[in-house]
């Protein structure tokens, strides 16, 4: 069972082989007796479950959805967004979630030997997509078994209405206490095991805690009739406590990798609890090929898709602790001399330079190439002239002018910021080619998290010296010196997800959470850094570089909104009109 993906496809090819069954839904195959007398072609059903779990790995959109990049690929539309429109993270698939439940009736009538584990991967699965339904939509109808339609005299009892929220969290926690007994303790980060599903109740829990405690906070409370939206705020110790909990059980259990980039390309697994995994042949992604700086590209067309702000560059901190501010230029307003490109980078939390990609930085064997022009002093006017020019030309004496990487205020496919995307984009030959494309995982949990997570929950119940225990591990990862921070706040924890978990799908729901999105978001501009050599003979700032800061180009609706009512995502139209009991999420 540890390759599942692929043994689903042999599995399923030699059940169609017997009858015709590609005339069939997926239900029928669940329900076909022929499957549940061979555990072979039992692994092949759950592996398309897990297949079509909702984790949402490499998502371009949940990258440009806060302030961590914008789109610097083809066409516009996606920088033309300003406010959030309430469907973009709507998820609500029921008919995913009668196919896990049928899975787990019929495995629980079948005399399968490891049915107890197939039983509980299924509800680890169920609990997975459900907590991915509450964090979007707040409470939704909680189904756990099958019904089937018996004409329009029992149709009524088949509409659910919406549970609480707290009660879908409940149920995630419930369940997941029941089968992490039951799973499997191997290290497989490509399925469910024990770990994997502490990993998912710690999750779950902080997220139950930290709405319940924030969401009362706010001058305007996000609430709906019968708590289907909101908890109540005496539960959140209860839920900080059950997070802290988890994260202890996961104790000597994992440790964090030396080498932070190697977790997202090289499926080491000590850190890795649970991944999305890819495989050559069989199983590849395209990340890689439409990320790829323009001068390491393996193919003549995409790459350069999210390129990030300046903001998010100068989120990761100098290792002396103090602010990670790019300063471009003096008190006196002079701008300050570089000797080379990267020098402005220099001396910063680690985790950077395993992310994001900057000038002259080493990368797939060569330097990536940012230059966006020359300052050419005029003899005339005494003033300096900023001159540039095509990717990778050069002047008569031989010194670039623009880089082969830009960057460019207007191209597209060349990072409109300044900066390109290391995190996910795998050096690996041919993982830039369309003909071949990349496997390295998407890590799903991780125990940098998990630390995190301990850090929060900790704060929240007031053992400091617990929260910076488990904050210090992480930071010191990243270079900074031991017990770096010797009083933790919410802010810190704020502030080290963002740098540690960057562009893993997080910020977007973590500031929702902590009710700070429309703080954070709304009404903010974003920048690029544009780096340009000095040239001016007989001068010793000849040769030595300088970097401005402009609002970041292409960004038609530059100051995104996030409204009071994207706290919750809209509930579908199609299920509000077949189902009177649901009812529409406050603002929609």
């Amino acid at each position: 069972m540890k390759k599942l993906k692929y043994i689903f496809l042999i599995c399923f090819a030699a059940l169609m082989s017997c009858e015709d069954y590609l005339e069939k839904e997926p239900y029928n195959i669940l329900t076909d007796e022929k499957v549940w007398q061979n555990e072979k072609l039992v692994e092949g059903v759950i592996a398309n479950l897990y297949d079509r779990m909702p984790t949402s790995p490499f998502s371009e959109f949940a990258m440009q959805s806060t302030d961590e990049a914008m789109w610097s690929g083809s066409g516009d539309s996606q920088n033309r967004v300003n406010s959030i429109p309430t469907g973009w993270y709507t998820y609500y698939d029921y008919g995913y979630i009668r196919d896990i439940n049928l899975f787990i009736e019929k495995a629980m009538e079948s005399g399968l030997k490891n049915k107890e584990q197939f039983i509980a991967e299924a509800r680890f699965i169920r609990a997975f997509v459900y907590f991915e339904k509450v964090k979007r939509m707040g409470g939704v109808p909680l189904i756990t078994k099958t019904y089937t339609y018996g004409g329009p005299d029992n149709i009524d009892e088949l509409r659910m209405s919406r549970a609480k929220e707290s009660e879908i969290y409940d149920f995630i926690y419930s369940e997941l206490e029941d089968i992490k007994g039951k799973l499997t303790e191997d290290k497989n980060p490509a399925r469910a095991t024990k770990w994997a599903a502490i990993a998912l109740e710690a999750r779950a829990m902080i997220y139950a805690g930290s709405i319940a405690k924030y969401n009362a906070q706010m001058s305007q409370p996000v609430a709906l009739q019968g708590d289907v939206i909101g908890i109540s705020q005496g539960k959140a110790n209860d839920y900080y406590g059950k997070a802290l909990a988890a994260v202890e059980a996961l104790n000597g259990q994992f440790d964090l990798e030396a080498d932070y980039y190697s977790i997202f390309s090289n499926k080491n697994k000590t850190e890795v609890i649970y991944a999305v995994d890819y495989k050559n042949p069989n199983k590849r992604h395209s990340f890689t090929y439409q990320n790829s700086t323009p001068s390491a590209k393996e193919d003549n067309a995409e790459g350069s898709h999210i390129t990030p702000y300046l903001e998010m560059v100068e989120s990761y901190e100098k290792l002396d602790g103090t602010s990670g501010n790019i300063e471009t230029q003096d008190a006196d307003g002079n701008w300050i001399l570089f000797e080379k490109p990267e020098d402005v980078f220099a001396n910063r939390d680690k985790r950077l330079a395993s992310t994001i990609l900057y000038a002259n930085q080493m990368f797939r064997n060569s330097r990536v190439s940012v230059q966006a022009g020359q300052v050419v002093y005029n003899e005339t006017t005494k003033e300096y002239d900023v001159v540039t020019g095509g990717l990778g030309e050069a002047d008569s004496k031989g010194r670039l002018i623009t880089g082969w990487d830009g960057p460019s205020e207007n191209l597209q496919y060349i990072s409109n910021t300044g900066f390109y995307l290391k995190k996910y984009v795998s050096e690996s030959p041919g993982a830039g080619q369309r003909s071949t494309l990349a496997d390295n995982w998407y890590p799903v949990f991780r125990y940098a998290e998990m630390l995190l997570i301990g850090a929060e929950a900790a704060l929240e119940t007031g053992n400091q010296e617990k929260a910076k225990a488990f904050i210090n591990r992480v930071r010191e990862r990243a270079g900074f010196k031991a017990n770096s921070l010797s009083n933790v706040t919410l802010n810190d924890i704020v502030k080290e997800r963002k740098v540690e978990m960057a562009f893993e799908g997080h910020r977007y729901f973590d500031l929702k959470r902590w009710r700070k999105a429309e703080d954070v978001l709304s009404g903010k501009a974003y920048h690029s850094l544009y780096g340009f050599l000095v040239v001016h003979p007989g001068s010793e700032k000849d040769g030595k570089y300088i970097y401005k800061k402009l609002e970041a180009p292409r960004l038609f609706n530059s100051k995104k909104k996030f409204e009071w009512r994207n706290y919750y995502s809209a509930m579908p139209q199609n299920a509000l009109d077949r189902n009177p009991k649901l009812i529409k999420n406050p603002g929609h």
